[in-house]
């Protein structure tokens, strides 16, 4: 390795060795720590020291287990024990700051020997992932604030019960998998895998989280028969895999596995080899014009340069516009304030800068620094580590537009939407369309105290809209109808608005949640319904008592007139007055029937039994007819009611009634029809017209007669659909033939 200031003959001396090894591992990013045979620490530098709250030199000369949480020394013993026969490993270790607070830290560590090849201690690089579990925290926080968006999620997540049979997964976890639909892969069994490595099997067994990488090979899935797949080959996987549920008897309720496919970024190169290789950030050193001096092999991975093809090119080649105002900026700072003493060096705040990868992608960077010093203190370079923070800006990015984009549904929502503090009562959250429910800008409403919110709500739904406040803040489950409300707009017109509420956590706080939409319109129109009802319930009553008692006064007196007169002529005058009396109170007694139509609740029936038993009754009755039935559809099964006889009955009786040929025929037929039943009546009477067939179920017109257009009512209610047509098609004079279509319902039970 090349040095900065190198000596006559062109080599680093011990004392430039030391120096630039004294400024490397006091400029990682990461801890370094060297322990003797005996688990004493022997040096550690001061990143180490500040991830434990503690100086250097309150940790050097005492034993290692001393610095590491009580359930953690177990796993270090066992990695001690390693060095010692020659093993380097890398694990998960929790340390303990000098406050008592825990320490989460990935350790790699290797064996030091001395020249005899004797094994006299070891050394480890430290990198402390609190932070990144600080930030699943909070990205666990954000989705639960956005309802659990679970398909929307870009990390392919899985669940999977006590027995690791998986019981859900995202839309993420389909794609990574080759799957889809997501019954496809419902019951494969997580420890059938055969790409889970045996070790993590084996510790979510026990109950224990691990966060790994593997080389995810689908034709292994292929041959095991797990699952169809549409994916072929090898891939890379980010896998955290976590236990769920583990109680006090330790048993696991299940387990939660988050995929990140990381094929295109998955580092190629071992991270940890010697003290370079086993930091995974890029250490660089630079003269002070900042001409690239030495890389460590990591480049390569992150830039796609080889080391070489870098020395002795400037580091502000590499870097955009903008980004090198940056550097400059902070590098003359750096040397305008600079402070010698070793308790200043690499306290340098980090830079986030853009660099050039070799083929042309840019990629997001956070850059340390300090200056590399001669025997007098003086800079004569510079020494820095590179991290790559692409996927960390992608995800920051990633969330601020989540939240961005959730918050203009909201916004945009015709659905009205408050959250409402309840301690003191007022309004944290309203989005606009609640505000224009009441007349108010969003604004005005948030400045709402609670006088404001009593006021607008109307005087008779206040206490019902408080104590059901109450109620959630108190543990009660929402409703699943909606509660309405009046409410008062600015101008001082009332609405009124259908709400549901629940309980949520906003801004760490309890608070209610109230969704509302505008129920006027339709409050308005069922009135306008229920007029109509109304009017139509007392025509009904009038026809039921009142006309139907002068019918009955017309039809005494005329059978009294009968005994009396004795011209033929006047009693056939009388017998057509009889005769349009009855017919009067038939329609009467037709309208009435179904005066329950709507509320009656349809069930599973037999539509071949009620066709069969209408027909028996007709051809007792009228002898002087000739009925035809066809039976094909046997077992017909419909969703009716009792009005299903009504329907056949005046359609049956609309064939025979109306028919004015000289010998009566009706045809009646029944046959299975585009996944329903067709039910067919036709006469050989004198048919109806094409004009009229078009408005003889129009019932605000009235062509047709009262058995029709109850018919049609009957037909709507059981979704069927009634037509009627020419017997015989383009000659409307020889009778009509009028078409149920029932759809078929499931079975009687």
């Amino acid at each position: 390795m090349e040095d900065a200031t190198p000596g006559n003959n062109g080599t680093i001396s011990q004392e430039e060795e030391a120096l630039l090894f004294r400024a490397l591992v006091d400029s990682m990013n990461d801890g370094f720590g060297i322990i003797n045979a005996d688990g004493v620490f022997t040096y550690v530098n001061k990143r180490f020291a500040e991830m434990l709250d503690r100086k250097p030199s309150e940790m050097q000369g005492r034993p290692l287990i001393q610095f590491v949480r009580e359930d953690s020394r177990k796993t270090l013993l066992d990695n001690i024990n390693r060095r010692a026969r020659g093993q380097s490993s890398q694990y998960e270790l929790e340390w303990i700051k000098s406050s008592g607070e825990p320490v989460y830290t990935i350790v790699s560590g290797a064996p030091l020997r001395d020249n005899s090849g004797v094994h006299s201690g070891s050394f480890a690089v430290i990198t402390d992932i609190s932070m990144l579990k600080d930030s699943q925290s909070q990205l666990r926080e954000a989705l639960e604030r956005f309802r659990r968006v679970f398909d929307e999620s870009p990390i392919g997540i899985e669940v999977f019960d006590e027995s690791g049979r998986l019981i859900d997964a995202n839309r993420a976890a389909l794609a990574i998998g080759g799957i889809s639909d997501k019954k496809d892969l419902l019951g494969f069994q997580l420890f059938d895998d055969p790409n889970l490595p045996p070790e993590v099997g084996v510790a979510l067994r026990k109950g224990k989280s691990v966060r790994f990488e593997v080389e995810f090979d689908f034709n292994k899935v292929v041959e095991a028969g797990l699952y169809d797949t549409k994916r072929t080959g090898v891939i890379h996987l980010d896998v955290v895999a976590t236990p769920l549920g583990a109680g006090k008897d330790g048993q696991v309720k299940g387990y939660l596995s988050q995929l990140v496919e990381v094929t295109d970024r998955r580092e190629a190169e071992e991270r940890y080899r010697l003290i370079s290789d086993h930091v995974g950030d890029i250490i660089w050193t630079a003269d002070m014009d900042l001409n690239l001096r030495y890389l460590t092999s990591s480049v390569q991975r992150i830039l796609k340069y080889e080391p070489e093809e870098l020395i002795g090119t400037s580091l502000l080649d590499l870097m955009t516009p903008e980004s090198v105002r940056t550097a400059v900026s902070a590098l003359a700072s750096a040397v305008k304030d600079d402070d010698p003493s070793p308790e200043t060096r690499g306290t340098s705040p980090a830079l986030e800068l853009q660099l050039t990868r070799k083929d042309g992608s840019l990629v997001w960077m956070e850059t340390t620094r300090t200056f590399l010093r001669d025997s007098n203190g003086t800079p004569i370079g510079i020494i820095g580590t590179a991290r790559n923070i692409e996927d960390r800006r992608a995800a920051e990015l990633a969330m601020v537009a989540s939240e961005a984009k959730y918050r203009h549904l909201v916004e945009q929502s015709f659905q009205g939407l408050v959250i409402l503090a309840a301690n003191p009562l007022s309004v944290s959250y309203v989005n606009r369309a609640f505000a224009e429910f009441i007349g108010r800008t969003p604004e005005e409403v948030l400045a709402f105290g609670p006088e404001d919110i009593q006021r607008v709500i109307h005087p008779e739904d206040w206490q019902q809209a408080i104590g059901r406040m109450q109620e959630l803040m108190g543990g009660d489950s929402p409703l699943s109808v909606p509660m309405e409300l009046r409410v008062f707009r600015k101008d001082g017109s009332m609405r009124w608005l259908e709400i549901f509420g629940r309980i949520v956590d906003y801004e760490r706080s309890p608070a209610v949640q109230i969704v509302a939409m505008d129920a006027t319109d339709r409050r308005i129109a069922e009135r306008r319904v229920q007029t109509q009802k109304d009017r139509a319930m007392l025509y009904l009553d009038l026809m039921s008592h009142d006309f139907r008692n002068q019918l009955q006064i017309i039809l005494g007196s005329s059978m009294v007139m009968e005994t009396l007169l004795r011209e033929p002529d006047a009693r056939r005058l009388l017998g057509q007055i009889v005769s349009a009396v009855e017919r009067c109170q038939s329609m009467i007694s037709k309208v009435k029937v179904t005066e329950p139509l709507m509320s009656v609740a349809l069930r599973p029936r037999r539509l071949d039994n009620a066709v069969s038993n209408i027909i028996d009754q007709y051809l007792e009755t009228y002898r002087d007819v000739q009925i035809e039935m066809s039976i094909e559809a046997e077992s017909a099964i419909v969703e009716s009611d009792q009005f299903l006889e009504q329907l056949i009955t005046n359609l049956v009786e609309n064939a025979i009634m109306h028919n004015t040929a000289p010998q009566r025929r009706v045809w009646v037929s029944l046959r299975e029809e585009n996944g329903g039943y067709l039910l067919s009546i036709a006469d050989n009477g004198g048919g109806i017209s094409d004009a009229l067939k078009t408005a003889i179920f129009d019932v605000s017109r009235r062509y047709g007669g009262v058995g029709l257009h109850q018919a049609k009512q009957i037909c709507d209610k059981y979704g069927c659909r009634i037509d009627v047509r020419d017997r015989i098609l383009g000659e409307p004079a020889n009778g009509a033939e009028f078409q149920v279509w029932f759809p078929r319902a499931e079975s009687l039970s």
